[in-house]
């Protein structure tokens, strides 16, 4: 039994593994999209600090293709720009493996306090998570693929490491303070990504704050080790918000149609849209969320038999830690709402909402592992470990089927990569024969969540362009029908 058990973990791993080499394979025939291109211009007339100094722009110089406030998303912008093309190309593998890196990393450190698990089990259980939450996110092209909108997934994988640090410093037995110093940056870059990112990142260091508060008046040991890297990491994503909020070029806010909506009632419609979109989330998706939490049970089942020495579990500790992990779910998708809520009156665009989406897969992998754990102690049967190995199957086969799915896609990002190769080429060489009115061929990116905004906004207007025309040098490019 226990090497039936091995080669279907191993089994998963590939199949796993295979899906999310499909989803970076895809990655290298990504090119420039949307506002990249008026990153792209600041820069190549800029340079990237310089650019990143836009943040200090007020009135009408503010008023650009992208937010200014976002320091440390212009500055992971600029990074990827450095290598031109190939920086766009490499985007997705570099999130695909920091994000399961960190996933591994946490789960490593949190099992060597609560029972030492298989690295092989920890491995694909990262990564059936991160396939799953991938496959289904609410908006995979522009958090795994768009060079100026992949900052939602850098804030979860900079959550993700935020949490590696601390974890790591609770089972390390005694403090680290390289740790601590680490955290500090990290912190201020991950908060300085994006609005959403920053109250989501905030949200989850206070309550972890709050928490270990509490343990540590309780005299927990790791608690009391951790709480000044937790501590840190609070106030280096509080300056993070400080920063976005105090940026000049908030002065874009001054134009919107909408009006705020009152601070008081921020809270109330924040839970209400969270709570709903859980719901929906269930609703609209069940199968696959149902997979995820058969998955993770029969995952904590079956390793569960191949563990020695670990602690017993009860239902009450278990219901119990089950609820505090959806409480907490619930408040960080309602932080997720807030900024949006505020300023739009509005739940998150579905690329907002893609950390919600994560946030909640994580804690149904949480809770279904939890009551694996439960069911495995109490009944100790022989023929659980069978159901746990099918059921793990099952999933398996399952994800192996959204792969296929995943493969019809590829065509897609094929015929747009070398339509915009010609483009691209075109536009040098019309350039290069003096032209400075550039006509060029559109791009389809319908269902793509993204636009091809390679276009002039009005060709009878001599001084009209785009961003993309100023990264070129021409005057103005207009798209046609093909």
């Amino acid at each position: 039994m226990r090497q039936f058990n091995r080669w279907t973990i191993l089994l998963g791993i590939l199949v796993t593994f295979a899906g999310l080499a499909l989803l970076a394979y895809m990655g290298f025939y990504n090119r420039y999209w949307g506002d990249d291109w008026c990153y792209n211009r600041d820069f190549k007339n800029l340079g990237i600090w310089k650019t990143v100094n836009t943040y200090f722009l007020t009135g009408e110089q503010a008023h650009r293709g992208y937010s200014t406030n976002r320091y440390a998303l212009t500055l992971l912008s600029g990074l990827f720009y450095l290598p031109g093309i190939l920086g766009t190309q490499i985007l997705a593998i570099l999130i695909i493996l920091l994000w399961l890196a960190g996933m591994f990393w946490v789960i490593s450190n949190i099992s060597k306090m609560n029972g030492a698990i298989p690295q092989s089990v920890i491995l694909l259980g990262s990564a059936m998570l991160l396939y799953f939450n991938l496959y289904i996110s609410t908006q995979r092209f522009q958090v795994l693929y768009w060079q100026a909108g992949v900052h939602y997934s850098f804030t979860l994988i900079t959550a993700v490491y935020l949490l590696g640090i601390i974890t790591s410093q609770m089972a390390g037995g005694r403090e680290n303070k390289i740790l601590k110093v680490l955290i500090a940056p990290l912190a201020f870059l991950g908060g300085g990504l994006s609005e959403i990112g920053s109250v989501y990142l905030l949200a989850g260091i206070t309550l972890t704050l709050m928490i270990f508060w509490h343990l540590k008046q309780k005299g927990v040991d790791w608690a009391v080790r951790t709480f000044p890297i937790v501590w840190v990491a609070f106030v280096f994503l509080s300056l993070a918000m400080i920063v976005l909020i105090v940026s000049p070029s908030n002065s874009r806010y001054g134009d919107m149609s909408a009006k705020p909506t009152d601070l008081l009632f921020v809270p109330f419609l924040s839970f209400r849209y969270a709570t709903n979109f859980m719901i929906q989330s269930f609703r609209s998706l069940p199968v696959p969320h149902m997979v995820l939490i058969l998955f993770f049970a029969c995952l904590s089942m079956a390793s569960r038999f191949e563990q020695a020495g670990t602690a017993q579990v009860n239902m009450r500790k278990t219901t119990l830690t089950a609820l505090l992990t959806l409480i907490v779910v619930w408040l960080l998708i309602s932080a997720i709402q807030a900024p949006s809520v505020r300023f739009y009156s509005a739940p998150p665009d579905p690329r907002g909402q893609s950390l919600a989406r994560f946030t909640m897969l994580a804690g149904l992998a949480v809770i279904a592992w939890l009551y694996g754990q439960y069911f495995t102690v109490r009944l100790q049967k022989k023929w659980l470990h069978i159901l746990a190995l099918t059921g793990i199957l099952v999933s398996i086969a399952y994800t192996a089927r959204l792969i296929k799915t995943n493969y019809s896609e590829l065509p897609g990002f094929i015929r747009r990569a070398v339509l915009w190769d010609q483009r691209d080429a075109d536009i040098k060489e019309a350039k290069a024969q003096g032209q400075q009115l550039v006509e060029v061929i559109v791009i389809d990116m319908y269902g793509i969540g993204v636009q091809d905004i390679m276009r002039s906004r009005d060709m009878e207007k001599e001084s009209v362009v785009t961003c993309g025309s100023e990264y070129y040098g021409v005057e103005a490019i207009k798209a046609i029908s093909p």
